[in-house]
């Protein structure tokens, strides 16, 4: 993996992490759905635990490319559901993200409507 790879996944890391806080709480699920996430990109617990004490001075990165920009949307709206539903402080961040990655709210609310039918049929 390259520099610019471990970087993206680490910016990615951080804007969910950035979703996660959205609405102050942090409940298991959440957690639980992040320390997969740090994984899958092989983030260290060191890097992990700073983002995670920095939360509050977390700034949004876009990422260059479309799969990128449509997977962190997605994954902002997986960490938005995550506890049952998309609170409203939690969709106005989603929407902030899909607008930041040059997506307009009619794709979000697909993103979240697919979201919404996927975890139905499980």
């Amino acid at each position: 993996m390259t520099q610019s790879d471990k970087k993206i996944q680490i910016e990615h890391f951080q804007n969910i992490v950035a979703v996660a806080f959205a609405d102050g709480l942090l409940d298991d699920s959440e957690k639980s759905f992040l320390a997969e996430r740090a994984e899958d990109y092989g983030l260290l617990k060191e890097t992990v635990d700073n983002i995670l004490k920095n939360v509050d001075n977390l700034e949004f990165i876009i990422p260059l490319n479309a799969e990128e920009r449509e997977e962190q949307l997605s994954d902002a709206v997986y960490m938005a559901m995550i506890n049952g539903n998309v609170e409203e402080r939690e969709y106005d961040l989603c929407l902030k993200i899909a607008e930041k990655l040059d997506l307009d709210r009619k794709y979000l609310d697909e993103v979240i409507d697919l979201t919404k039918r996927l975890w139905d049929n499980d």
